[in-house]
């Protein structure tokens, strides 16, 4: 066993916590757009502010080993700059975009006035968390294939051409997607 093979695993590991960051993301959203009060609201938005921990370790551990393994084994190919550059995008998007919504939204529930539930889906709504997150896993899904496939210039760049055109169909779809749909499923409609 090598230390680059060691590295490679916490490499893969920190891809993997930013996955599973993302599947606990779904849930929050999912159970916050099913939220019938201000309280269940409060709770599950702080909830996916408490999240930033699980990203910041993952993104942390996925770029520090990334830096590595493209030193001592790579270079700074193609593959590996594109990557970087979606693994940028990830965090910048999950950060300053997901990341300042909830906090507004959350700072937005004012302990004092009670909203009604259909104001408060209103405004849930309007967040559009689950189509943001689901614009973040295409592109995550992208970079994996990046770093898998490892393609020159033009692959990379059309792998994330079709990343971010499946990342932005979500956005566009004006809240219509199969989660939308699971949510109205469970009961809220």
């Amino acid at each position: 066993m090598s230390f680059y093979n060691v590295v490679l695993f916490f490499h893969i590991s920190g891809a993997f916590t930013l996955f599973v960051g993302m599947g606990q993301e779904w849930v929050g959203i999912t159970r916050l757009n099913n939220s019938i009060n201000q309280d269940q609201a409060r709770d599950w938005a702080k909830f996916l502010s408490s999240l930033k921990f699980t990203y910041i370790s993952g993104g942390i551990l996925l770029l520090i080993t990334g830096i590595y393994l493209a030193a001592v084994r790579w270079g700074w190919t193609d593959w590996i700059i594109v990557s970087f550059l979606l693994w940028l995008y990830l965090v910048l998007h999950g950060a300053l975009v997901t990341g300042r919504k909830v906090l507004k939204f959350s700072d937005s529930l004012n302990p004092k006035s009670e909203m009604h539930e259909a104001e408060l889906s209103t405004q849930i709504s309007k967040l559009k968390l689950l189509n943001l997150l689901q614009s973040r896993i295409a592109v995550g899904l992208g970079a994996i294939f990046i770093m898998t496939v490892k393609p020159k210039v033009t692959g990379s760049v059309i792998v994330v051409i079709i990343a971010f055109i499946l990342g932005v169909l979500p956005l566009l779809t004006k809240g219509k997607t199969a989660a939308a749909n699971l949510t109205k499923i469970e009961g809220k409609n």
